[in-house]
């Protein structure tokens, strides 16, 4: 026994000691290898060191997503490290077995890389081993509209779990005018004996070319309860405090839909086209069948139905001789239904027959195409008659004409009367006017030059005020006023990374010497390194670029400290300019 006590003392010295070595490293993880597409994971980049820089390298195989950088402190035998983590979203973008590579972290000096993560991806669909309780989908009512037609495109999410913070960015539907279809529904469905909550988006969409025409996937940013802490043992606090729920962020994306706009087929009516497609009804009416000539007499003409109805004009309309007509502003009852825009347009014209007799209009006629039957439809009012009775009422106008008596053509001058004395007298005694002798020219050419010299002098001035202060100089004071401008900001999410970019162009145009519009990470990384300045500073710039993109499409949010961490980078930057 006195033997084995020197040995096992030597044994957890050794022990002690070798766990007292903390190799510094860096280290990625997944929360899942396997998964469908049109799903997301979640890949966190984690870092021994407190001033690590991850350098994250171009993935074909994922569309990325950063979600910020966070930092904790742990005591490790008595040690203190910090431990620095970068959260991004990985969106696949196609089947197989696809492996994220080692990833950079700089930090102390050092370079340290990740592990290669292998993960797969399964058809969209297919079930997989995770059997993901949740989906998105988008469709679309029609695939083969024809141009100018009415279809509706779907965006749903279905969930099994609760969830939080969702944000849908959807696709810029180029091709296509689009209007919203009021601000969607909510239901529960159950599903396979499993209750799901559904959530739909609806989209009106009217092509307005033919062809073949993509509309790109939609994604949706949600914070999905994926599980309880297990912090507290105590099931009245857990329901309590809903913190203790453990929330997953997720970039859900739908799949792309494809569509085959059909051009409409030649028209050759007698009738004009009105340019409608969809499903109308017309009608044609007189406010009256007898009228006196010089009154007034209101027609109406009335379209109705469902389609692009909001860009119906009024019908042609041939009215006979020795008559006027005035249009009127016309008057919409158009609303939103659950095929689209529906309602009716009505136009009043005002007719006034000038003569008395009997009036024929000749019926209106109306041209629309009808997608139900792929053929245009023709509807024709019947002849619009009224009568015209003599205005007997009408005032007599007096006509002068030649003859005996005939007003005089030659001018007789009356006589002046004087008709008071409410007119002042002229003053015309002569100390009422003073003798001023005239501006000699010298003054007058000193007031007019005067306001002229005072110009040039201010311009001279300001030319001499400012002729030191370059391009560069002058995008170094607006980057540092976005700065301030986003440091305000802040505490306003979407406020800030809309500041942030304003912030970020304008240190990269002070870098440059010239306004930079459009950035790329390459462009950033070029401007950066060609100002002279550190690799670590370009990329850190690249990070906020992909933060503020993500933010304001995707929908992508990260705490205040890591708002505060992109400022203090900037602003660095901006003390490098002027220095």
């Amino acid at each position: 026994m006195k033997r084995m006590f020197p040995l096992l003392l030597t044994i957890l010295l050794c022990g002690l000691g070798a766990s007292a070595v903390h190799a510094e490293g860096a280290r990625a993880v997944v929360d899942t290898n396997r998964l469908r597409l049109g799903e997301s994971l979640t890949l966190r980049v984690v870092a021994d060191f407190d001033d690590a820089r991850v350098h994250m390298p171009e993935l074909a195989d994922f569309r990325v997503s950063p979600r910020g950088t966070s930092s904790r402190m742990q005591m490790i035998n008595g040690r203190t490290t910090r431990e620095v983590e970068s959260l991004y979203l990985l969106v696949p973008l196609r089947t197989g077995s696809l492996t994220i590579p080692a990833i950079s972290v700089k930090g102390r000096g050092v370079v340290v890389h990740t592990q290669p993560v292998t993960v797969r991806v399964a058809e969209r669909g297919v079930a997989s081993s995770t059997d993901q309780p949740w989906r998105v989908t988008a469709e679309v009512s029609n695939t083969t509209p024809y141009v100018g037609e009415q279809l509706v495109w779907t965006f749903r999410f279905q969930t099994a779990a609760r969830f939080q913070n969702a944000r849908l960015g959807k696709p810029d539907f180029e091709g296509f005018s689009s209007d919203e279809m009021g601000e969607g529904r909510a239901f529960e469905q159950v599903i396979n004996g499993r209750r799901y909550a559904i959530h739909e988006v609806t989209e009106l969409l009217i092509p307005q070319k033919s062809g073949a025409v993509d509309i790109k996937p939609a994604s949706l940013s949600v914070s999905l309860v994926t599980g309880r802490s297990r912090r507290s043992q105590d099931p009245f606090f857990d329901d309590f405090f809903s913190s203790r729920s453990v929330m997953e962020q997720k970039l859900l994306t739908t799949d792309g839909v494809s569509l085959t706009v059909r051009p409409l087929p030649p028209y050759s009516g007698d009738a004009s086209f009105s340019g409608l497609v969809g499903d109308f009804s017309f009608t044609a009416s007189l406010e009256k069948e007898q009228v006196q000539a010089g009154d007034p007499l209101t027609l109406t003409l009335t379209i109705s139905g469902t389609g692009n109805i909001r860009d119906a004009a009024a019908p042609l309309l041939f009215l006979p001789g020795g008559m006027k007509q005035y249009g009127d502003t016309p008057v919409e009852e158009i609303a939103m239904g659950p095929g689209g825009w529906q309602g009716q347009k009505t136009f009043k014209t005002a007719i006034v027959p000038l003569t008395a007799g009997t009036v024929t209009i000749p019926p209106v006629t109306l041209v629309w195409f009808d997608p139900k039957s792929g053929s245009y439809r023709t509807q024709r009012s019947g002849p619009l008659v009224f009568t015209v009775t003599e205005n007997k009422a009408a005032e007599e106008v007096e006509v002068f004409q030649a003859g005996g008596s005939a007003p005089s053509m030659t001018g007789v001058k009356d006589e002046v009367r004087l008709k008071g004395r409410d007119i002042l007298p002229l003053k015309v005694d002569p100390d009422a006017v003073t003798h001023r002798a005239p501006m000699s020219m010298t003054v007058f050419l000193a007031w007019l030059a005067g306001p002229l010299g005072l110009c040039l002098l201010v311009a001279f001035g300001l030319k001499r005020f400012t002729r030191d202060l370059s391009v560069a100089q002058a995008l170094s004071r607006k980057a540092a006023r976005a700065v301030k401008d986003a440091e305000k900001a802040v505490g306003d999410n979407d406020l800030f990374y809309e500041k942030l970019h304003v912030a970020l162009a304008a240190v990269m145009g002070a870098l440059a010497g010239r306004p930079v519009e459009g950035m790329t990470g390459e462009d950033i990384r070029g401007i950066v390194t060609g100002a002279g300045g550190r690799a670590e500073a370009a990329e850190a710039c690249v990070a906020i670029l992909s933060c503020v993109e993500a933010a304001r499409y995707g929908g992508g949010t990260e705490g205040e400290g890591g708002r505060k961490e992109k400022l203090r980078v900037l602003g660095q930057l901006v003390k490098e300019v002027k220095a």
